[in-house]
């Protein structure tokens, strides 16, 4: 499972880490350090249990940005506190009975570390963090099974530890693989919203780039039969292969824009300003296709209000279908384009009457079905009698 990082700057979290650790060294390093120094134990026990002690509290600081090494610093600490002698003086006398070092306040701390490897290691490090964790427990429950100092029965005091140290280490760990995968989940959520975001992308640049470079090769193979024997059309059919040549980089800049960076501030500009074609440019779309050299018949009805989504679906299924007859029908091929409101739903047929070809579903077809599911509508496409039909139900 990879790991993701917090949200915001990295060195916000190490601040609230550092926080955190001067939080529970101040409630609760004092406590332990004055039991220690009136422990009544000798001065290497001594000695050992305060570096014990700031070690635990000092890898608290560390754990979020090396939570492996704090753990296992932590460990040998808490390991440190398990194996030193009873503690006597003032607070034994308080409880009661000469008491385990490892009952110290600062002994949380371990909790702390614990949540810290699982939520943010590699496996198999969490398992493994777990496993010396459960081990610990029970080298506490046998360390603590002499303390007298509750009145409990002995059986009762060894479940009450049991319960605690097992509740509490499980706790640690079940919290910090809750984040992990809610922290994975997210990242995969987001890799599923770019990958969405790639295939959109991918489908617009090719209706674009298709249908304007249909447009301009018809220009211009006309324009190299023409020019001869009717100078006087060439600055048309310029014009036209200019004026296509523009919108198509217009519209590839506010697509490529959405891909950039910061310095791509103008291009996310143009794309979030620039209109969205619908329905009321079909006609507009179908006249630069007659420019083209393709012979195209219209029928379109007033489909009244309609989501612009459904608008923009409808325009692209009507330019990807006539730029496959342009590129597939055969020369005085006839398109018909009909638009209709058909109750609740908007029909987009485009049909030719062209040589009528088994044609491989290419990328074109793979995005107009695609366009299409995605507004919850259904698509259609394959020969119809002579020629080619692509037929869309949209809902309204």
């Amino acid at each position: 499972m990879t790991v993701a990082a917090a949200p915001g700057p990295r060195w916000l979290g190490d601040v609230g880490q550092v926080a955190l650790a001067g939080a529970l060294a101040l409630v609760l390093l004092p406590v332990g350090w004055t039991s220690v120094v009136e422990g009544e134990v000798a001065e290497a026990w001594q000695i050992a249990l305060v570096a014990a002690l700031v070690v635990l509290h000092g890898v608290v600081a560390t754990a979020r940005r090396f939570p492996l090494t704090s753990y296992a610093a932590g460990a040998l600490a808490e390991l440190v506190l398990v194996a030193a002698p009873d503690l006597g003086g003032p607070t034994a006398e308080a409880a009661g009975s000469e008491y385990g070092p490892v009952l110290l306040p600062s002994s949380l701390c371990f909790f702390v570390l614990l949540y810290a490897v699982s939520a943010r290691d590699r496996r198999p490090w969490p398992g493994v963090a777990l496993g010396i964790g459960l081990v610990g427990c029970l080298v506490t429950v046998v360390r603590l099974s002499g303390f007298e100092g509750t009145g409990l029965e002995g059986w009762t005091w060894w479940l009450m530890v049991s319960t605690a140290t097992l509740a509490a280490t499980v706790a640690a760990w079940a919290l910090g693989r809750f984040r992990a995968t809610r922290a994975a989940w997210i990242d995969q959520l987001a890799d599923r919203a770019a990958a969405e975001e790639r295939q959109r992308i991918a489908r617009e640049m090719h209706d674009v780039v298709a249908h304007s470079l249909a447009v301009v090769v018809s220009h211009a193979e006309a324009g190299r039969m023409v020019v001869g024997q009717q100078p006087e059309r060439a600055s048309g059919i310029l014009d036209t292969i200019a004026t296509t040549g523009r919108e198509a980089l217009v519209e590839m800049r506010g697509l490529l824009g959405v891909l950039g960076g910061e310095s791509s501030r103008q291009a996310r500009y143009i794309a979030s300003t620039e209109p969205q074609p619908g329905l009321a440019d079909v006609p507009d779309l179908v006249e630069r296709m007659r420019e083209a050299g393709l012979t195209v018949r219209l029928e379109m009805d007033e489909p009244g209000q309609v989501a612009p989504a459904v608008g923009l679906t409808a325009y692209r299924v009507v330019q990807e279908a006539l730029t496959n007859v342009s590129r597939h029908a055969g020369p005085g091929a006839v398109a018909t384009v009909s638009v209709t409101r058909a109750g609740r739903q908007l029909r987009v047929e485009v049909s030719d009457d062209g040589v009528g070809i088994q044609r491989p579903p290419g990328r074109g077809l793979r995005g107009m079905r695609e366009r299409v599911t995605a507004v919850g509508g259904t698509l259609e496409a394959g020969p119809n009698g002579e020629g080619w039909r692509v037929r869309a139900m949209m809902p309204l």
